[in-house]
């Protein structure tokens, strides 16, 4: 490779990348009712009112119980799930990413099972001394 060519440790936190969600107009407008009749717009609107008084009123007193009561849970799930991602890291199930730029136009990425290998490659790229790491969310 040339002069030109620079290489990355590339560190993705989250190893999966989320999905855009959309919601096709279509099938909102072949859902919606043609005409509603008056009493369902006036038991619709006094429901609505009394539905939002309460809650307003009940959800912070909800949310405050639930965080009280599910934050032990919470904190182990997360740490948990941050252990099962570090030690699938580092046995080669999630592989190490080596993004190789050259210049601003063509970015390539090779992967490596093994943090070792993934290090050496940069390390080759580069010509040497202290590997360069891209951290990413996803």
């Amino acid at each position: 490779m040339s002069k030109l060519h620079v290489a990355f440790l590339e560190i993705r936190v989250l190893p999966w990348r989320p999905r855009r969600r959309t919601i096709d107009a279509d099938l909102l407008r072949e859902g919606a009712p043609d005409l509603l009749d008056l009493a369902d717009d006036v038991a619709g609107v006094v429901i609505g009112v009394v539905g939002m008084i309460l809650l307003y009123v009940a959800a912070p007193v909800v949310a405050v119980v639930l965080a009280v009561l599910l934050l032990p849970i919470e904190i182990w799930l997360v740490a948990a799930v941050a252990l099962l991602l570090l030690l699938a890291r580092f046995t080669g199930l999630i592989p190490w990413t080596v993004l190789v730029a050259d210049g601003m136009h063509d970015e390539e990425r090779e992967r490596f099972r093994l943090l070792h290998r993934a290090l050496r490659r940069v390390r080759e790229l580069n010509g040497g001394g202290r590997p360069r790491v891209v951290w990413k969310w996803s």
